[in-house]
C-alpha cells in the first residue's frame, strides 16, 4: 500500500496540542479548517492531516497551510485518527473533522482546561451550520439531552468533531476501534477511571450539516438510528443495533466513494457567526 509522508514540522518548540483530521476528497472544506487553526490566538500546536486517497486537491491544500500530511489511500476514518496519534508530538489530542471551523480562542481554552482543572479529557458540541431547520433542531435536541445524560448518569459519549484527549492515556486503551461509533465507544471507556468534562456553551466551532441536507430527513434519522443505544445501555450489545450499526456502516462506506459535499461557510466571518 502506498505511504507518503510530507512535513513541515517547526523544530524549534514541542507543541502542546496535536490537532489530527482525516480526509478523503474535502477540497472544498479543508482549507475553512486550516484557515480557523492558522487565527487561533494560541500557537503551540500542529495540524496532522491524514488523508485516505483523495484524487481531488485535498493534499496540495493542506500542504499550502504547512499542514504535517500522510497519504494512506483506503484507510478509513478511524485507523486514520489513530496513524496520526502515532506521529503526533504533542500531549493532548485533538481529533476533529475536515468541515469543522474553530474559534479564534478555542485552542486557547482547550490549553487552559486541561492546565487549571488537571482533566485527561474534553468534549463539546458546537454549532451547526448549512443544515435544514429540521436538522438545526435535532442537533441542539441530542446534545443538549446527552449533556444531561453526561451530567446525571456519568456516561459518557462523545463526537470526534471535538473530542481533545490526553495522548498518554489515550494510548493506554489502545485507540479507536473500527465500528461506526467508534468516537462514542472510545469516550465511554476514556471516561472510566479518568477525569473528563464536558465544555460549557456552543462558541468554540462550527459543524457543517452537509450529511443533513444530502440524505434527507427520514434517511438520516435511519442512518443514525442506532444512537439510541446512548440513552438505553441495555440495547448496546443487541442484535437489532448490531444490525443498525452494520447498515450504517454500509452506507458509510459507499458514500465515502463519493464524497465530494461542501461546507459553505466563510471562516473570516467565523466569529460574527457565533456571536449572533
Amino acid at each position: 500500500m502506498e505511504y507518503v509522508v510530507k512535513m513541515e514540522i517547526c523544530k524549534a518548540r514541542k507543541p502542546k496540542v496535536s490537532i489530527i483530521v482525516p480526509t478523503l476528497n474535502e477540497e472544498k472544506n479543508i482549507s475553512n479548517l486550516l484557515f480557523s487553526l492558522k487565527t487561533q490566538s494560541y500557537k503551540g500546536f500542529e495540524t496532522i492531516i491524514v488523508d485516505g486517497g483523495s484524487s481531488d486537491n485535498t493534499v496540495r491544500t493542506a500542504g499550502k497551510f504547512g499542514a504535517i500530511t500522510i497519504v494512506k489511500p483506503g484507510l478509513k476514518e478511524f485507523p486514520s485518527r489513530n496513524e496520526g496519534v502515532e506521529i503526533a508530538r504533542g500531549e493532548i489530542l485533538l481529533f476533529t473533522g475536515a468541515d469543522v471551523v474553530m474559534l479564534e480562542k478555542t485552542l486557547e481554552t482547550i490549553v487552559n482546561e486541561f492546565e487549571k482543572n488537571e482533566i485527561d479529557g474534553l468534549c463539546a458540541f458546537g454549532r451547526i451550520r448549512d443544515a435544514p431547520l429540521w436538522g438545526k433542531i435535532e442537533y441542539y435536541l441530542h446534545y443538549s439531552l446527552l449533556r444531561l445524560w453526561i451530567k446525571f448518569t456519568g456516561d459518557f459519549h462523545g463526537s470526534t468533531n471535538f473530542m481533545a484527549l490526553r495522548k498518554k492515556e489515550f494510548k493506554k486503551i489502545g485507540g479507536f476501534k473500527s465500528r461506526i461509533d467508534a468516537d462514542g465507544n472510545l469516550l465511554n471507556s476514556f471516561a472510566n477511571n479518568r477525569k473528563v468534562e464536558f465544555l460549557n456553551g456552543t462558541k468554540y466551532f462550527l459543524v457543517s450539516g452537509r450529511r443533513m441536507k444530502k440524505m434527507g430527513f427520514l434517511s438520516f434519522n435511519f442512518h443514525f438510528l442506532y444512537m439510541i443505544d446512548i440513552f438505553f445501555p441495555f440495547l448496546r450489545e443487541s442484535k437489532i443495533i448490531g444490525m443498525l450499526k452494520r447498515t450504517s456502516a454500509s452506507y458509510r462506506a459507499s458514500e465515502s466513494k463519493t464524497k465530494n459535499g461542501s461546507f459553505k461557510h466563510d471562516v473570516k466571518n467565523t466569529s460574527k457567526a457565533l456571536a449572533n
